[in-house]
């Protein structure tokens, strides 16, 4: 028993507690001393709080960095990649551009140590640190503050975090064909009533059962979500602004309308800037759009009076055979423009040009006589002398 006390370490004498990974990664200074740059210290700084605060609290160090027990840290050292865990969103990434040449790593959006949980990057900071990340490569187009996406939906929301692929790939997810599932995910109701209307019908119906585009037509051809509303600096509807922008939004594809629109009192008042004249979406409706010949249409024989009666509230049966996009080249499908524009062209140039006929004799007559009189005064002159 006395030699057992004598071999036994006094109390005083018990080992110092190891270093932890913060006596070093958790000091700015320490770490500057070590490195080149200010820049290279910074990336080593792991302050034991901010992993605890992150998406990987429950980690600790040695689960992503193996061989780093020791001080200096041998060669025979390993870091594992974020595939170690996170396999099903690498492979993802691989498929899409920021693969390129390792364009955007995950440690680019996602920082390295103090990354953000889903949660996080769901509320309003997460969003804009998302963005902020984005807008690194990416300058333009910037999201302005009056876009209404500006604090509730970030890049990733409508461009798929891991597999980004140009919006022309028909594999990403701001393409035509799969925008009503990307803005459905938020706007159901919209959505809904969009892929009824003509416009749905016109996208994915454009190609053949088999999938095949038939000649001289795109799958792409019809708008989908972003061919009205934009991309980014999307104006909210309720904007005075929002109304003038349908109707170059809606000419894009419906030329002829423009045109026949802009004759209009309904065109002639919105180019002169009123805020109150109805414009496109307000007759036709937004999303749930149909031929005239559609009973569902908000301007088919049924409905046409109720929608006249939306700004007009005295509007008759009469007022609503008004025809707004009537075309006076269109001799076909209507014949009554057709017959009183060319008629009454006809009579206003035939008038105009008698007119002028009877103008250029009268001047004619008038210079021949102020010369038979000028002739004649002079020649009287010269007998009476």
């Amino acid at each position: 028993m006395f030699l057992l006390f004598l071999v036994a370490p006094p109390p005083t004498q018990a080992q110092a507690p190891r270093p932890s990974c913060e006596s070093c990664h958790g000091q700015l200074e320490f770490l500057r001393q070590h490195v080149s740059t200010l820049e290279e210290a910074r990336l080593l700084l792991a302050p034991a709080a901010a992993l605890a605060e992150s998406a990987h609290g429950t980690m600790t160090c040695t689960d992503c960095h193996d061989g780093f027990r020791r001080f200096p840290h041998p060669e025979a050292r390993v870091t594992a990649t974020c595939a170690s865990c996170h396999d099903e969103q690498a492979a993802l990434w691989q498929e899409g551009m920021h693969a390129l040449d390792r364009a955007a790593t995950c440690t680019d959006c996602h920082g390295i140590h103090d990354v953000r949980s889903r949660e996080e990057l769901s509320a309003p900071e997460g969003i804009q640190a998302m963005r902020a990340a984005c807008a690194g490569c990416h300058y333009e187009p910037r999201i302005p503050e009056t876009d209404p996406h500006v604090d509730s939906v970030s890049c990733a929301g409508c461009h798929e975090p891991h597999a980004i692929l140009p919006s022309e790939d028909e594999k990403a997810a701001t393409h035509v064909l799969n925008q009503d599932a990307t803005c459905g995910a938020c706007h159901r109701d919209q959505v809904a009533a969009w892929r009824e209307d003509v416009h749905a019908a016109a996208v994915p119906r454009v190609a053949t059962p088999g999938g095949e585009v038939p000649e001289g037509a795109s799958r792409a051809e019809a708008p989908a979500c972003t061919g009205c509303h934009g991309a980014h600096g999307i104006v909210r509807p309720g904007d005075a602004s929002f109304r003038s922008e349908m109707i170059e939004r809606c000419a894009y594809c419906h030329e002829s309308y423009r045109e026949s629109f802009a004759d209009s009192y309904h065109g002639q008042a919105a180019a002169l800037g009123s805020e109150a004249v109805a414009t496109c979406n307000d007759c036709h409706g937004s999303h749930g759009i149909y031929p005239a010949s559609d009973a569902r249409s908000s301007v088919s024989e049924a409905k046409l009076l109720g929608t006249c009666q939306t700004c007009h509230a005295t509007a008759t049966a009469g007022f609503a055979e008004f025809q707004p996009h009537a075309d006076h080249n269109d001799r076909e499908r209507y014949p009554y423009v057709y017959w009183s524009y060319h008629l009454m062209t006809a009579l206003l140039v035939g008038t105009f040009t008698l007119f002028g006929i009877h103008t250029v004799l009268w001047l004619a007559r008038l210079g021949i006589d102020a010369v038979r009189g000028t002739s004649h005064s002079s020649h009287s002159h010269d007998i009476g002398g």
